[in-house]
């Protein structure tokens, strides 16, 4: 029998699209398809290194500029443009791979143009509804009704969460209605509680994100933390990049860790420190480790979760010009962090069904 090739495509703005996809490349591997992995500058080195076996191919990204002290979702809207000719171009790209690849279906992470009429494809996303931010609020029906027509393209879409009360994407997913043909896969991590281990470091810092707000906040980390006593392990979050770090004897930088390795240093940290991201709180839930969360500035998706698990005394949460982290230390303890069952049978029921389509 002919192993079905699937081409699996994460979006390319920060690590959390390509490191959600891993558990979902391991479930097509175990379900007996062939995978090629296609993205671009990071995303692409990170599903490279966990995977050297596999095919890959560039499929370049949106190259959306963001600058230092600005909003990130202010600066994607005069960008709207060129996001389109992105999604024209990637849609175009997709005919040639199909043809030259001998593609039998596509999984696009939040990729827009990634559909085809002569293969089965899939749409993934936890953004049902964007959250505009203030003085855009106007817009936020009219982008959700665009993005429900780009999902509605596809021939599943399909939700990281679940679809009842209990969930992990509050608004993002269960505020607007979902095309018909939409699945919640439940959470999806690479990671998993590991028992036994002893803890190494009183810290985990784990930065990540569009540039130049990852500098930034390493820059300002780094300034707050070089005068406290905490044994610190921070993952930089640029793979491929070898520059050092010049840190005290306290902490200790790297520019990157595997899957197997960051889990480790997961369980093995009293506390973890990261954006606040939607991979990483669904990380975060499958460790149920204690975590300090500041979302990237302007970053309306971020902003929205830290806030909301904030207010649910789940994981502390400051914007990135207001964080101290003494107070942060302070506090922390009063939250709970997450613990809820993230086995995932509901991802492999959506492989199998996608597969027997293609």
């Amino acid at each position: 029998m002919n192993r079905k090739r699937i081409l699996v495509a994460p979006l390319d703005w920060g690590l959390g699209h390509a490191t959600r996809c891993i558990p979902i490349i391991h479930e097509l591997q175990k379900q007996g398809a062939e995978v090629i992995i296609g993205s671009n500058r990071n995303p692409l080195k990170i599903l490279t290194q966990e995977f050297p076996e596999l095919e890959s191919c560039v499929i370049e990204g949106y190259n959306i500029s963001y600058n230092r002290s600005g909003s990130f979702t202010k600066a994607i809207i005069p960008q709207i443009p060129k996001l389109i000719n992105s999604g024209f171009a990637e849609h175009k790209k997709l005919k040639q791979l199909i043809r030259d690849l001998k593609l039998d279906g596509v999984i696009s992470d939040n990729r827009f143009g990634l559909f085809n009429h002569n293969v089965p494809c899939v749409f993934m996303t936890h953004q049902v509804g964007i959250i505009m931010p203030p003085g855009f609020k106007w817009a936020e029906r009219f982008i959700y009704k665009l993005n429900y027509r780009i999902m509605n393209k596809y021939d599943c879409c399909w939700v990281p969460d679940y679809a009842g009360n209990e969930n992990l994407s509050g608004i993002l997913s269960h505020k607007y209605p979902l095309p018909p043909q939409t699945t919640f896969i439940g959470p999806l991590s690479r990671f998993k509680k590991l028992e036994g281990l002893e803890i190494k470091n009183d810290l985990l810092v784990i930065l990540s994100g569009p540039e130049p707000q990852r500098t930034v906040l390493e820059e300002k980390l780094m300034h707050q933390l070089s005068d406290m006593n905490l044994q610190t392990l921070i993952v930089r979050g640029i793979p491929g990049n070898e520059s050092e770090l010049k840190t005290p004897h306290h902490i200790k930088a790297v520019s990157h860790l595997n899957a197997n390795e960051l889990n480790m240093a997961m369980m093995q940290a009293r506390y973890v420190m990261s954006r606040s991201g939607y991979s990483t709180i669904m990380d975060l839930a499958a460790t149920g480790k204690k975590a300090i969360i500041v979302p990237t500035p302007g970053q309306t998706e971020q902003e929205y979760l830290g806030e909301y698990f904030h207010s649910k005394n789940i994981f502390y949460s400051a914007s990135q010009s207001s964080f101290i982290f003494k107070n942060a230390l302070n506090e922390i303890d009063r939250f709970s962090g997450l613990h809820i069952d993230i086995s995932n049978n509901h991802l492999e029921s959506a492989v199998n069904l996608f597969l027997n389509k293609c």
